[in-house]
């Protein structure tokens, strides 16, 4: 018998919910468990973000643009909850990171294949 699955035992072949494994976890009453919330509207965000990129990509919009779009949907669940000037530190922080921080701006130079900074 092992442990964790190594060395036999463990999730039969095809894991959880596969054919012969067993199902995913089950929420109140029996269902099939489901995410509400901000990652339910992820689908939502995505979109969003697919059609930002093209109109960058379409030249449409400016790298600063598709920034600032990227920044309002990224504090758009905190409006209404922090106060304006807080708000407006939060946006300037986040899109001051996506300048200067190098994971961030390598993540834009590779979804928009231009780095912050180097376009003007």
């Amino acid at each position: 018998m092992g442990i964790d699955g190594i060395g036999g035992g463990g999730l039969p072949p095809g894991g959880v919910g596969g054919p012969g494994g067993p199902k995913g976890p089950k929420g109140p009453g029996g269902k099939e468990f489901e995410v509400d919330g901000p990652a339910a509207s992820s689908k939502v965000g995505s979109t969003q973000a697919s059609e930002a990129l093209g109109r960058l990509e379409a030249g449409e919009i400016s790298l600063d643009q598709y920034l600032d779009t990227r920044v309002e949907e990224a504090v758009s669940h905190l409006e209404g909850k922090l106060p304006a000037d807080q708000l407006d530190f939060v946006r300037q922080s986040l899109r001051q990171e996506l300048e200067t921080d190098p994971v961030l701006v390598e993540l834009v130079r590779r979804a928009t294949g231009v780095a912050p900074g180097s376009a003007g």
